[in-house]
C-alpha cells in the first residue's frame, strides 16, 4: 500500500486531505503528518513515504525549500504542491523543483483522488524497474543548506555552544574570523506595487532575496544567510576585529540593497547590529540588528539602519530632552515607579506637543522613545509582561495612527506606567533565587515550546544540575510543571468560553490536539468536551 506524507501549517487542512485521502478506493496509507518543513524533514528521514503532499506557505521551512532538500537527498520520492495563490511563478518554480502536480486550495475531491491515481501509476512502474530507485548523491548544497539553518540559527539565539561548530566545518561552513555581526532585511511592502505582491506568495521574495545576499557573501565576505520569516531575511556575518570593522559591514550591507534594487525593482530595509567577538555574542549583534530595523518607522525604508546610528540617535534625543526631565523619566521607569512615570511621560508628551513643528516630529519622537524603553524590556526579559501579545512594531504603528493630542499623551502614560510597574513587579521576586527565577520565566513563556536547556541557560545553570534542583525545590519536573499551567490555562478557557477544543489547544501551547486530548484526560480524568460539559453544569470538582 504507498504511503503519503500530509504537509500543512493549518489543523483543519490536514484533516481534510486525510479524509479524502483514506477515502480513496485504491486504498493510500498516511504515513503522518507535519505543520512545517523543518517537521516535515524528519518525518521524511524517519518514515520514507513514497509521497509528499506539501503546503506552499508555511513557517520556519516553505513548500520550495522542502522540495529541493526532498529532490536532492530522496529523488525516488514523489512531491504535490497545495498552493491557494494561482500564480505562474509558483508553478513554474514548483515544477523545476520536480513537483509531479500542482492542485489549488481548496482541493476538490475528484482532482486529488485523480492525482493520487496517477502518482500511484508512477509508483508501480518504479517498482516495476529497480534501478531507477537507485539513490542518487546528495547535493552538498543542500544539505549545507538545511543543517546550516538549523545551527545557525541555533547560534543567533545562544544555543549552540562552540563544540558543535564542529558540524558546519564538516559540511563546508567554516568561520575563521573571531568576530560576527548580524544583519536582518525586511522587503519594504508598502514600496511594491500591490498587485505584484498579492499575486505572488510572500515567501517567494524573501527565496530571492535571501539567494542575492548569499551571493554577495561568498563573495566579499564570509557568512551565512537564511529566511528567517515571512518578511525577514538574516545574514550572520564572519570578519576580522578591528575599529575598521563597521565599513566592510556598512559596505556589504548597502550592496546588498543597491543589487536588490538593480535586478529586481525590490527595494529593503536593513537592520544591522555591532560586530561582535566570539560566538556567545552573537544574540546580542542579532537583538541589536532587529532593534535597527525598529527604526525605519522612524527614519523610511529602502536604507541601511546600523545599530550604532540608532544608539547616537538616541543619545540625541536625551540631549534634546532634557528639559524634560529625560533623566528623571529614565529613573522612575527603572527604578519601577509606575505612577511618577507615568505622569513624567504625560508631561514630556505634552510638551512635545506644544513644541514640536509637525505631527510628524511628534511620532518621530515618541517612536524613538519607545524604541528606547522597548529595548530595555528585552534586556530584562520584560517584553512579554509589558506588551503581552503585542508585537513593539503593532504598537509603533498604532501610536503614528493617533492624532489626539490627548489620546497620544494618555497612551505612552499608559506604556511607561506599566512597563515601571512590570520592572516593579520583578524586582519584588528574590533575584539570587534561581528556581524562582525560572519559575517566572516559564509561567511568562509556557506557551511556548520550551526546552530544559533554554530554561537553565535563563538562570546560568547547568541543566542536569538545575533539573535536579527544581524537582527538589518544586516536586515536579520541569515538563510536569509546565503541563500543568497548559492543563490550568484550559481548564479555565473550556469553562469560561465557547472556543473549540483545537483553537484552545493550540493556544495552550499543545499543537498536536491527539496529544492535548492524551494529556488533558491524564490530568484531570476527563476528556476536554466532557469536562467543559461538567463545569458548566457544575457537576463535580474538576
Amino acid at each position: 500500500m504507498p504511503t503519503i506524507l500530509i504537509v500543512d501549517d493549518e489543523t483543519i487542512f490536514r484533516r481534510g486531505l486525510r479524509k479524502m485521502i483514506e477515502s480513496a478506493s485504491d486504498g493510500w496509507q498516511i504515513a503522518g503528518e507535519a505543520k512545517d518543513g523543518y517537521e516535515a524533514l524528519e518525518l521524511v528521514e524517519q518514515l520514507k513515504p513514497d509521497v509528499v503532499l506539501t503546503d506552499i506557505r508555511m513557517p520556519r521551512m516553505d513548500g520550495i525549500q522542502l522540495q529541493q532538500i526532498v529532490k536532492e537527498r530522496f529523488p525516488h520520492m514523489l512531491v504535490v504542491v497545495l498552493s491557494g495563490y494561482d500564480e505562474f511563478s509558483y508553478l513554474q518554480q514548483s515544477l523545476r523543483h520536480g513537483a509531479r502536480d500542482y492542485l489549488m486550495k481548496p482541493v476538490e475531491r475528484e482532482e486529488l483522488l485523480e492525482t493520487l491515481s496517477k502518482l500511484r501509476g508512477e509508483l508501480a512502474k518504479s517498482a516495476a524497474a529497480p534501478e531507477l530507485l537507485a539513490a542518487e548523491p546528495a547535493d552538498a548544497r543542500q544539505i549545507r543548506q538545511h543543517v546550516s539553518e538549523h545551527l545557525v540559527s541555533g547560534l543567533l539565539r545562544g544555543d549552540v555552544h562552540e563544540n558543535e561548530l564542529a558540524l558546519l566545518g564538516r559540511i563546508g561552513l567554516t568561520f575563521g574570523a573571531t568576530c560576527f555581526a548580524c544583519m536582518v532585511i525586511k522587503l519594504d511592502k508598502d514600496a511594491l506595487d500591490r498587485e505584484r505582491y498579492g499575486k505572488a506568495d510572500p515567501s517567494l521574495f524573501q527565496l530571492y532575496i535571501q539567494q542575492v545576499v548569499q551571493e554577495l557573501l561568498n563573495q566579499r565576505s564570509n557568512g551565512f544567510s537564511f529566511v528567517l520569516s515571512d518578511t525577514e531575511v538574516v545574514a550572520l556575518v564572519n570578519l576580522d576585529c578591528g575599529a575598521a570593522a563597521a565599513n566592510p559591514l556598512m559596505e556589504l550591507a548597502e550592496s546588498v540593497r543597491r543589487r536588490t534594487i538593480s535586478l529586481s525593482n525590490l527595494t529593503v530595509t536593513i537592520g544591522l547590529g555591532s560586530a561582535v567577538e566570539g560566538i556567545k555574542a552573537i544574540p546580542r549583534s542579532f537583538r541589536e540588528a532587529k532593534i535597527a530595523l525598529l527604526h525605519r518607522l522612524i527614519v523610511g525604508g529602502d536604507r541601511v539602519i546600523s545599530y550604532a546610528q540608532t544608539k547616537e540617535s538616541s543619545q540625541a534625543l536625551a540631549s534634546n530632552l532634557r528639559e524634560w526631565s529625560w533623566s528623571s523619566l529614565e529613573t522612575t521607569v527603572l527604578e519601577g515607579k509606575a505612577e511618577q512615570a507615568g505622569q513624567l511621560a504625560a508631561d514630556m508628551i505634552a510638551e512635545l506637543c506644544a513644541l514640536a513643528r509637525s505631527p510628524e516630529t511628534i511620532h518621530q519622537q515618541i517612536c524613538k522613545l519607545l524604541l528606547h524603553y522597548y529595548e530595555e524590556a528585552e534586556k530584562l526579559v520584560l517584553t512579554k509582561a509589558w506588551l503581552g501579545d503585542r508585537t513593539i512594531q503593532a504598537v509603533l504603528l498604532d501610536v503614528c495612527a493617533i492624532t489626539s493630542r490627548a489620546e497620544l499623551i494618555e497612551c505612552c502614560r499608559s506604556y511607561l506606567g506599566h512597563l515601571a510597574d512590570c520592572i516593579a513587579g520583578s524586582r519584588r521576586q528574590p533575584e539570587s533565587d534561581p528556581i524562582e527565577k525560572a519559575i517566572r520565566y516559564v509561567n511568562l513563556h509556557y506557551r511556548e515550546q520550551l526546552t530544559l536547556t533554554e530554561v537553565a541557560e535563563q538562570v546560568f545553570l547547568n541543566p542536569a544540575y538545575f533539573s535536579t534542583l527544581f524537582k527538589q525545590r518544586t516536586g515536579k519536573s520541569l515538563v510536569e510543571y509546565w503541563t500543568d499551567l497548559r492543563v490550568n490555562e484550559a481548564k479555565k478557557r473550556l469553562a469560561a468560553s465557547s472556543e473549540k477544543v483545537t483553537v484552545i489547544a493550540e493556544s495552550t501551547g499543545f499543537g498536536n490536539v491527539r496529544h492535548f486530548n492524551r494529556v488533558f484526560k491524564s490530568a484531570t480524568g476527563a476528556t476536554p468536551n466532557d469536562y467543559r460539559e461538567q463545569a458548566r453544569s457544575g457537576a463535580g470538582s474538576l
